[in-house]
């Protein structure tokens, strides 16, 4: 067995564990208020020069990881337009259990560099489509990504989104929490991350912890400049 795919076992382990825990840690009273999350993705990238594309799948469960809150399908366009500046259109398609929700969108990536630390603010706009309305959102998060080694990165991502819609003005959520990444080469990377959410459903404020776990397929590398490191959280 490769050194690598040890690794990765562990990984997968160590997160299963820390999902389990988190589940069975709860009782039914200390749950009040609180819910446990999961997000699961793979992504796959390519692209070379000025360009980079992504498609990404991702499950999102919800009620202690009971339920199926959505899974999506997500086409992101990336043009590095300098070292520091990324323009980055998107299209997501989000099938719920009631209804199927189209998201077209809009972002700016403003990077900065120090000490093999990457720091990166993201601004965006989007709108939400479905059967029965549309809404319009905007974004704030800045992702900081320390690199270790060659084979290690370590980040922390906090971010907001302000929404507003018939009956709804304001923060609809915020979520921050740690993460790391193992670099296998240079095709497969896996992030772990653990995100502290706060939503807002209009009336009252919601806690959930949300574990993530997403495979990145690199096919082509060959970038004029480093690409921005970021997630959809």
């Amino acid at each position: 067995m490769s050194k690598g795919t040890s690794t990765l076992k562990f990984y997968l382990i160590a997160f299963f564990m820390l999902i389990s825990f988190i589940s069975f840690s709860q009782d039914e009273d200390s749950n009040n208020g609180w819910d446990n999350q999961a997000y699961i993705s793979n992504k796959i990238a390519w692209g070379s020069d000025s360009w980079r594309y992504s498609g990404e799948l991702q499950v999102r469960l919800k009620d202690d990881f009971q339920s199926l809150d959505r899974w999506f399908i997500e086409g992101t366009a990336s043009y590095l337009y300098s070292k520091k500046l990324e323009i980055v259109p998107d299209f997501r398609i989000s099938i719920k259990p009631n209804e199927v929700e189209y998201r077209p969108g809009l972002g700016i990536l403003y990077k900065l560099y120090r000490d093999k630390i990457q720091y990166v603010n993201q601004f965006k706009w989007q709108i939400d489509l479905d059967d029965h309305s549309s809404n319009h959102a905007v974004r704030y998060a800045i992702f900081i990504n320390k690199q270790l080694n060659n084979k290690m990165i370590i980040n922390y991502v906090a971010g907001a989104v302000y929404r507003w819609r018939e009956g709804f003005n304001g923060i609809q959520f915020i979520r921050t929490g740690p993460g790391i990444t193992r670099i296998f080469n240079d095709q497969h990377t896996i992030n772990f991350n653990y995100y502290l959410s706060i939503d807002n459903d209009g009336e009252n404020w919601h806690w959930a912890g949300i574990p993530s776990i997403q495979l990145i397929i690199n096919i082509d590398k060959d970038y004029k400049y480093l690409p921005a490191k970021f997630f959809s959280f």
